[in-house]
């Protein structure tokens, strides 16, 4: 028991730096992000994405949603060159409303509903990227232990994690000084590198640009991305 006791102990400390490392390394991103309280503040964010290896809807897909509440409006083009404008709550995956070259349709139809899924699933894989510094701190994100690397001349910290619903997961490399992610590795071993980082308004600070230099189809680009703090209720209710 005397030979037991001192190697509990050990691994208790052990575990306690582990989580001290991580926790050291969320805090170090939402220094990047520009902080937590500034994130939370912030309602409505809207942005256009492009890339992403999306085979159901055309670059220049545009989202604008309220963090809070969950409400989005989404507007874009299809594969098949449909103008579509769907009105849903990413939370809760409700569809509200779904038009299609401004006419209304029912969104208990089972090609519309079939189409918001995918509409849906979209916003899921560009928001994670776009989001992922502030999806780090989720309760239901997982999330490894850290080292660190000299990549380019550059100390770098490394983590593993993994999203909920495992929409992203693999490995992430930071600076831990200013707090942006250099590189994201995904489960399947497709490296990014990750730059960009843009004021999004209110002193906010999101990554713009992650580029796959083995499949140039991979790439994933913001063109626009803005915060709001008010925002008309009309755009989540009506065309």
């Amino acid at each position: 028991m005397r030979k037991i006791l001192p190697i509990i102990v050990f691994l208790l400390a052990f575990g306690s730096l582990s989580v001290v490392a991580q926790s050291g390394s969320i805090a170090s991103l939402w220094k990047g992000v520009g902080g937590k309280s500034k994130w939370n503040a912030t309602d409505f964010i809207l942005f256009t994405a492009n890339g992403n290896d999306s085979h159901y809807l055309q670059n220049g897909r545009r989202f604008l949603i309220n963090k809070k509440t969950g409400e989005c409006r989404f507007e874009g083009r299809t594969m098949n060159n449909q103008n579509i404008v769907v009105l849903f709550n990413y939370k809760t995956e409700k569809l509200l409303r779904y038009f299609v070259n401004g006419k209304e349709e029912k969104k208990h139809d089972v090609d519309i509903l079939a189409s918001f899924k995918q509409v849906n699933e979209q916003f899921l894989r560009d928001a994670s990227l776009l989001f992922l510094p502030t999806l780090m701190d989720r309760p239901d994100t997982r999330v490894g232990k850290v080292s660190s690397k000299i990549i380019n001349a550059e100390k770098l910290h490394a983590v593993s994690f993994q999203l909920k619903d495992n929409f992203i997961a693999g490995d992430m490399l930071f600076n831990a000084d200013d707090g942006f992610i250099r590189q994201l590795i995904d489960k399947e071993g497709n490296a990014f590198y990750v730059n960009g980082y843009k004021d999004i308004g209110g002193g906010l600070f999101l990554p713009t640009i992650f580029k796959n230099l083995q499949h140039a189809d991979r790439n994933t680009t913001f063109t626009t991305v803005a915060a709001f703090t008010d925002m008309e209720a009309a755009k989540f209710e009506n065309l």
